[in-house]
């Protein structure tokens, strides 16, 4: 078992190495355009404090079904948002934040570039929760209890849910003629860039960053992901991409030994 196990040893290193660059680069499968609970619980494992934030939190009222007249569309959520008001004035941009699978305090803490070009640009910065994650639970502890409440939980109406919030916001600051500006990354930044295709009197640009928007299913093939990572390590080392390559038929093989993946899963520590 010990050079199975040295050669595991660099397998899971590599393949945790793999899964970083994935989620950093926003690389998902289909499945992330339709956020399944399983995000949202990743996100969330660490239960480390919420840093502190230079935004105020707030709740709008929003409707549940954008697109159907069934009684239970008009049903009322309140999504969150963050807002920064500091260096805007009125008639100045709006820089909105399109928010994807989790608690919208990540994804303001993690995107520092807004508040670095706020000031230039005298903006007003805006990060909106992506419904069915953090607060915005649509229908409370029941949101992921059945297909019924999650079939509300798509890109659709998440969008929708932008710009009913962006353009109610303008109409209260009295400032309707303020552009808009949308950012996003990974899947937020999916929703970014359909958000400038579907709704251009609302958003003068969208700045996507690593959103993979072509990504589906007979667009592009669907291994091209991973020829992009196995490329990355080939151009380091050909050794190093050989070793990797065939860490895979070692899996298989010791797969099938009694009680061999609980052993790694142990030794490694990987994931339940």
């Amino acid at each position: 078992m010990a050079p199975c196990l040295s050669i595991f040893f660099l397998f899971i290193v590599t393949f945790c190495v793999t899964l970083t660059a994935a989620a950093a680069a926003g690389h998902y499968s289909l499945q992330t355009f339709f956020p399944r609970p399983a995000y949202q619980s990743l996100i969330k494992h660490a239960k480390t404090p919420k840093p502190k934030l230079p935004f105020k939190t707030r709740y709008f009222p929003q409707t549940l079904d954008h697109f159907s007249f069934h009684p239970k569309s008009s049903k009322i959520f309140y999504q969150k948002y963050l807002i920064n008001t500091q260096y805007w004035h009125k008639g100045a941009p709006i820089f909105v934040y399109t928010g994807n699978e989790g608690d919208i305090e990540w994804f303001a803490a993690n995107t520092g570039f807004m508040l670095d070009i706020a000031p230039k640009f005298r903006a007003l910065l805006l990060f909106i929760e992506h419904r069915f994650y953090g607060e915005s639970m649509p229908f409370g502890k029941d949101s992921y209890q059945s297909a019924k409440t999650l079939g509300y939980l798509n890109s659709q109406q998440a969008l929708a849910d932008f710009a009913v919030l962006i353009r109610s916001l303008k109409q209260n600051l009295s400032s309707e003629a303020s552009p808009v500006v949308v950012f996003g990354g990974s899947y937020g930044g999916m929703l970014a860039a359909w958000f400038r295709l579907k709704y251009p009197h609302i958003a003068i640009g969208a700045l996507a960053s690593s959103a993979p928007i072509l990504q589906f299913d007979k667009i592009i093939p669907w291994s091209s992901f991973y020829d992009a990572v196995s490329l990355d390590f080939k151009d380091v080392s050909q050794n190093c991409y050989e070793v990797i390559k065939g860490s895979w038929a070692e899996l298989v093989a010791i797969s099938n030994q009694k009680q061999a993946l609980a052993e790694l899963s142990k030794a490694f520590r990987t994931c339940k």
